[in-house]
């Protein structure tokens, strides 16, 4: 904790430290007694700094809660097997529900009302993993939704990340994630590649992309987002880098963005910018108003002028409107001097056990004479016999109760998965990075 606290207060000491974590003092007695004043996110991520290494300390779960089931539900999913979903609901059952009748009638995706087999890796983790009907969330053995830290488990989350914020906001930062692991290795191409270093994070969220530019020895000069739960979660896993809570689409904030870039010689720039409306065909995507996030991504990347750009976006951008969304995109950072590659990339085929499907798009600088497509990394789990299942991913979690404060069971033997999430191996120890 000393060394986390020590990037937001330096005045802080090992003794300070001690006794927060011996409920000796508090952190606002140390704040007021030195008389600093932080902005918000830096005063809010220190006493989730406290909170984390207090928990931490005792052996606690961080993030293992649970999400409250209605009586429909609970009947639903004592009568799905693992690896089952809606259509081992029986009739009986499924009268029950209006969604589930019309489910019935005209077929639905199978990983709907799904339970995880310990067999098989996960399917993509959404937003709304504490709904049983929106995916395969429910856990193997127990009726129950998977908890926050078994999904950030499935993300490639280490279990001493702290999620920030509300039972909503947590979904959402852990559903909208990169995994940190599959971005890990697309940072250790480039870097391998370019030799390039110094970063900016737009739209970063909790920080999937961070962490994991971050594991592969990138150095962050800023992140930003406009979500302050998520910057709240980006600045205490990672104090030593500088978090901007802002909207992009002001001025004030794109000027904040490009002199940090420009100051501190920042070579490439990372996001997942929303676009939300990437499925209107027939519509100019440059024009669609709710793309204007994007427009902005790019307006920042255009002054900055970084050697690559990464973005990440759902699989659908290198296809949708026969093409024509991707081929605008392509001509407006051609306009910037860029090249630029897009490929779909399944994080189950870089160690992570989850079948999530993402578009990568990188772009490079055209005066630096780099073929984009060489710095896409190997797959380094192609084959369905390497893939991570969710047996080795939680299955020393599920006999810890759920709650705020849970403990681990130190006698259940752990994967070696499981000890890179309990940081026992570094990360992309099991791939042989």
């Amino acid at each position: 904790m000393y060394d986390e606290l020590k990037h937001i207060l330096p005045f802080i000491t090992e003794t300070d430290c001690y006794n927060l974590i011996n409920a000796k003092t508090d952190i606002k007695t140390i704040l007021a007694s030195n008389q600093h004043n932080l902005n918000d996110v830096d005063s809010k991520a220190v006493e989730e700094i406290c909170e984390k290494y207090v928990a931490l300390s005792k052996n606690q779960v961080l993030n293992h809660i649970s999400f409250k089931l209605s009586d429909l539900d609970l009947e639903m999913i004592r009568n799905v097997p693992q690896g089952g979903s809606w259509k081992n609901i029986p009739p009986e059952t499924v009268c029950k529900s209006q969604r589930l009748i019309q489910i019935s009638r005209t077929g639905g995706r199978t990983t709907l009302y799904g339970r995880l087999d310990y067999q098989k890796p996960s399917f993509t983790i959404s937003t709304y993993f504490n709904r049983p009907g929106n995916g395969t969330f429910v856990h193997p053995i127990h009726n129950r939704t998977i908890t926050p830290r078994e999904a950030a488990r499935f993300q490639s989350f280490k279990d001493d990340y702290f999620f920030s914020g509300s039972k909503g906001k947590i979904l959402k930062q852990i559903g909208n994630a990169v995994p940190p692991l599959m971005a890990m290795q697309i940072a250790l191409r480039i870097k391998e590649k370019t030799g390039l270093t110094k970063t900016i994070g737009l739209f970063s969220g909790a920080g999937g992309l961070t962490v994991g530019f971050k594991e592969a020895g990138m150095i962050s000069i800023l992140e930003t987002d406009f979500d302050f739960d998520a910057c709240v979660t980006c600045k205490v896993n990672n104090p030593e880098i500088p978090v901007l809570c802002a909207d992009i689409t002001e001025e004030s904030a794109k000027d904040k963005i490009v002199s940090a870039a420009i100051n501190g010689d920042v070579e490439i720039i990372c996001g997942g910018p929303p676009c939300q409306g990437f499925s209107m065909a027939g519509k100019r995507f440059i024009d669609d108003p709710r793309n204007q996030l994007f427009k902005h991504y790019a307006e920042v990347v255009g002054r900055i002028k970084p050697k690559v750009f990464v973005f990440e976006n759902v699989e659908g951008l290198l296809s949708m409107s026969n093409g024509q969304v991707y081929k605008e995109i392509f001509d407006l950072f051609s306009s910037f001097g860029y090249v630029m590659a897009g490929h779909i990339l399944n994080s189950i085929d870089y160690g992570v056990p989850q079948k999530r499907k993402r578009v990568i798009v990188i772009g490079v600088r055209e005066d630096l004479s780099i073929d984009p497509e060489s710095l896409y990394p190997e797959k380094t789990t192609p084959l369905e016999k390497s893939w991570i299942t969710a047996r080795d991913t939680i299955s020393d979690l599920e006999d810890v109760q759920c709650g705020l404060k849970t403990y681990y069971d130190e006698t259940k033997p752990l994967s070696d998965y499981e000890k890179e999430m309990k940081s026992q191996l570094p990360y992309g120890a099991h791939l042989n990075l």
